[in-house]
């Protein structure tokens, strides 16, 4: 409590800064106490609505204008880019990114898919994309077989073929780039399959036979882990996989060797344009979709998948596709104890990516407005809980971070990318 004495003192303070104030801002042509340049909204607020009306917990402080008294303020950060930062932990980072390659039989180096601006590649081709990319710190690779139509069978042979096109190239890669490239790898029957389905499909039964599909992917692991690859990523949603080859690969020592697990991978309709790159679409069977082993969209039943991968030895899970699924990415993130806790991968699919391209062609607006939405869409999946991107524009919005940090490019101040990502791995 203050004295008497202290409190007269005090408000003879107050009294003289009071009187400063007005002193300093006195108008001549009208009844307020401020001139016609120093005449904020605020001021004008302040100094007419204001003093209508007495409001219990609002204060006045030293300039006699209104505020809440907390000692919480959320919009303190936000004011300043760069104590905004301090505070960011969804900043995109290129070692966020795991890029996709296609790899093909043909001589051509590159060639155009009906993808926007996504190829297939020999080996010359994908040699020089992934220098590329490493400039650009981005050293995550996942690649996929596009498989000629006369190698395609019904059990799936050619994917343990180590003397395939595909394997082959895979071993020249690692060759070539060592540590500084890490090559995830498709394991999947679906390249390789007549019938396009990703395990080994029965034609009098008109089922996929879930334990012969789990012992040829097996074999596929095995071979694509001897060819080189630093992960290998089962696509195929088939039952009890992971723990199989996670025990063969232990086994046969790769026990290095990661595992990828698309844990929640959904039957979606957004996968079309990825699977016309690998000629794998569903025609020739009478099971003309993938509901009976891919994960229903109706429920969060394939959440119980979560842990049980992860105790069979997935090192990272997958939720796909992404934009639909980011509730899923969530629980996933929620539900994980401290000990079974592992990365978190979404992959932005074929048909998101089309999606994008076609909005942004739609409007006629440019590469950097396209990457102000990618900033936006890699956002919501750090905020939902993914800590790897799976993505096509990868190399894209790698290049964009390049060019904002060297302040090459020029961006709208109303949005967020140029101080929302880091260039570092």
């Amino acid at each position: 409590m203050l004295t008497k004495r202290e409190a007269k003192k005090a408000e003879q303070r107050m009294k003289k800064l009071k009187q400063t104030y007005l002193q300093r801002t006195a108008c001549t042509s009208c009844n307020c106490s401020l001139s016609k340049d120093d005449i904020t909204t605020e001021d004008l607020y302040n100094n007419s609505i204001a003093n209508q009306c007495n409001l219990k917990n609002f204060s006045k402080d030293v300039n006699n204008n209104i505020y809440i008294e907390t000692n919480r303020r959320g919009r303190r950060i936000k004011r300043n880019k760069h104590l905004l930062s301090l505070y960011n932990n969804t900043n995109i980072k290129a070692s966020n990114f795991i890029y996709p390659l296609f790899i093909h039989e043909e001589e051509t180096e590159k060639k155009e898919t009906k993808l926007d601006s996504i190829y297939t590649y020999n080996f010359e081709g994908i040699v020089k994309e992934i220098k590329e990319c490493l400039k650009l710190n981005i050293h995550h690779f996942m690649l996929f077989p596009v498989v000629k139509k006369e190698k395609k069978s019904v059990y799936c042979e050619e994917c343990y073929n180590e003397n395939s096109h595909f394997s082959i190239t895979i071993k020249k890669i690692k060759e070539k780039f060592s540590d500084e490239a890490v090559i995830y790898v498709d394991v999947a029957l679906d390249p390789y399959n007549i019938y396009g389905h990703d395990g080994i499909y029965d034609e009098k039964k008109r089922e996929i036979i879930n334990d012969i599909s789990v012992h040829t992917l097996v074999k596929q692991s095995l071979c694509l882990a001897r060819c080189g690859a630093d992960v290998v990523c089962p696509s195929d949603s088939m039952d009890n996989r992971i723990e199989q080859i996670r025990k063969n690969l232990d086994f046969y020592n790769f026990r290095n060797v990661l595992i990828l697990s698309y844990t929640c991978k959904y039957s979606s309709c957004l996968y079309k344009p990825f699977r016309s790159i690998l000629s794998s679409n569903l025609s020739q069977n009478y099971v003309k979709n993938k509901q009976s082993y891919q994960h229903d969209f109706n429920s969060y039943i394939d959440l119980n998948n979560v842990e049980k991968h992860i105790n069979e030895g997935a090192d990272i899970i997958m939720v796909k596709p992404s934009l639909f699924y980011l509730d899923v990415i969530s629980k996933i993130k929620s539900r994980m104890r401290d000990s079974t806790n592992v990365p978190i991968a979404v992959y932005n699919v074929s048909g998101e990516y089309m999606m994008i391209k076609n909005y942004v062609n739609y409007l006629h607006e440019g590469i950097n407005y396209e990457n102000e939405i990618l900033t936006e869409l890699f956002k919501s999946y750090l905020r939902a809980g993914a800590n790897i991107i799976i993505t096509y524009f990868a190399k894209q919005y790698g290049l964009y971070m390049k060019n904002l940090y060297s302040k090459n490019v020029t961006v709208d101040d109303y949005c967020n990318s140029h101080f929302n990502i880091e260039l570092t791995l």
